[in-house]
């Protein structure tokens, strides 16, 4: 998998962030938070959130609203998913732009609780 090596922080990318900025930031936070214990992973150009392994992050983020990505075994087709990223090996990368905080929802925190246990804790592999 593609990696940055070096010396980066949460609040090195939210440092220049605005109040909603960090708003957003902090409540994909707590639904990442509401599947499990993770760890974080900042790079230079995004913060990713881990299990045993990466499943989920937040690639751009302004006061206008962020960019985050999550895993999962299958395509998940639906109108709040912009892109979907074939990986391979049964790796879906899914796309979503949230510029509201009501759009932190219960449907997210589903997707993100199948994506931490499928993705980030690797369950998916046990089927196999």
């Amino acid at each position: 998998m593609w990696h940055a090596c070096g010396d980066y922080s949460v609040e090195g990318f939210l440092d220049g962030k605005g109040a909603r900025a960090r708003d957003l930031f902090e409540g994909f936070e707590r639904l990442i938070a509401a599947c499990g214990p993770y760890e974080v992973a900042p790079a230079p150009t995004r913060v990713a959130f881990m299990a045993r392994v990466r499943f989920a992050g937040v690639h751009a983020l302004s006061d206008r609203g962020m960019t985050v990505a999550f895993g999962l075994p299958h395509p998940l087709a639906h109108p709040r998913i912009r892109k979907i990223e074939d990986y391979g090996g049964g790796w879906y990368g899914h796309w979503m732009r949230i510029t509201e905080p009501k759009e932190l929802d219960d449907e997210l925190l589903g997707w993100l609780r199948e994506s931490y246990h499928q993705m980030g804790m690797q369950e998916r592999l046990a089927r196999r």
